[in-house]
């Protein structure tokens, strides 16, 4: 039951303290994308979540984000985060590690040096736990997404 325990918990990505994790020897940030950066099956993340990444990768942080969605669909998507430089592993097949592996190998981090911020217990917190990540769960920012993420909270509040 452990590996479906985050290390922290916060309503959003903008109320997590950063410097906190950056004094826990923290160095890189891999972000879950639908309902943790942005809306589901939406456009490009809001101007307030794109002014957060600047400043977290101002600060320091090494960011990437790692999706199980078909993001080849949604090039505005992309172009978005390749316009400020941060790495977008999709498909990442969540929580198997094959995906975390290859954001960090993305960024030059060390597992024990990254953590997971996403909304799914056992997608984000599960894979980032399994990968030896620091894990944090975020309130997701919609009750709109897939049928099987639907299926994962039922199987989540049955978890807990």
């Amino acid at each position: 039951m452990n590996h479906i325990r985050p290390r922290a918990r916060a309503r959003s990505i903008h109320a997590i303290d950063y410097q906190a994790l950056w004094e826990k020897g923290i160095r890189a940030l891999l972000f879950d994308l639908d309902n943790t950066l942005g809306l589901w099956r939406a456009g490009p993340p809001s101007a307030r979540t794109a002014e957060l990444l600047q400043r977290l990768s101002a600060a320091g942080f090494k960011l990437a984000v790692i999706s199980n969605g078909r993001l080849c669909q949604r090039p505005e998507v992309l172009e978005f985060f390749s316009g400020l430089g941060i790495p977008v592993i999709w498909r990442a097949r969540k929580p198997l590690p094959g995906g975390f592996r290859r954001a960090l190998k993305a960024l030059g981090v060390d597992p024990r040096k990254a953590a997971m911020i996403g909304d799914q217990v056992l997608t984000d917190v599960l894979g980032g736990n399994l990968a030896g990540l620091y894990t944090i769960l975020v309130q997701p920012l919609s009750p709109h997404e897939s049928r099987f993420t639907k299926f994962n909270r039922l199987l989540e509040r049955w978890l807990r």
